[in-house]
């Protein structure tokens, strides 16, 4: 009985969080829901939303320097065109329903392309670098 308990905890945790997708397998968010540095500039900011359902009734909103950039639904990417230097970037739930803003610095180099996933588990969301 103990061994069914601890095995049905460890399903429900693991329904608890999301998983990385590739840029590949990820849809393009929407145009209208990209709303700045849409552009080419001498550096890329590609950043994907993983797939699962955790939080997917929720949209992110990715910020860069403050300015709204774009918003992500489940399973989507979106490049940026940034400039080289630093930036904060920011992730916070979708206006609707409110909430803080993580943010976190960068430093980029002219003609670098950094990658970032935004993720969600029980303890909250992040956006973080990635491989994927």
């Amino acid at each position: 009985m103990k061994l069914f308990v601890g095995a049905l905890v460890l399903v429900a945790l693991a329904g608890c969080s999301t998983s990385p997708i590739s840029v590949d397998d990820a849809d393009p968010v929407p145009p209208s829901r990209l709303h700045a540095f849409t552009g080419k500039n001498e550096s890329k900011l590609i950043v994907t939303r993983d797939s699962g359902a955790f939080g997917s009734g929720v949209n992110y909103s990715v910020l860069i320097d403050g300015k709204l950039a774009g918003e992500f639904a489940s399973s989507e990417v979106a490049t940026f065109g940034i400039s080289s230097g630093k930036h904060i970037l920011g992730i916070q739930p979708s206006t609707m329903f409110g909430g803080t803003v993580h943010e976190t610095e960068v430093d980029v180099k002219p003609g670098e392309t950094i990658r970032r996933r935004i993720s969600l588990d029980g303890g909250g969301f992040y956006l973080t670098p990635t491989a994927y």
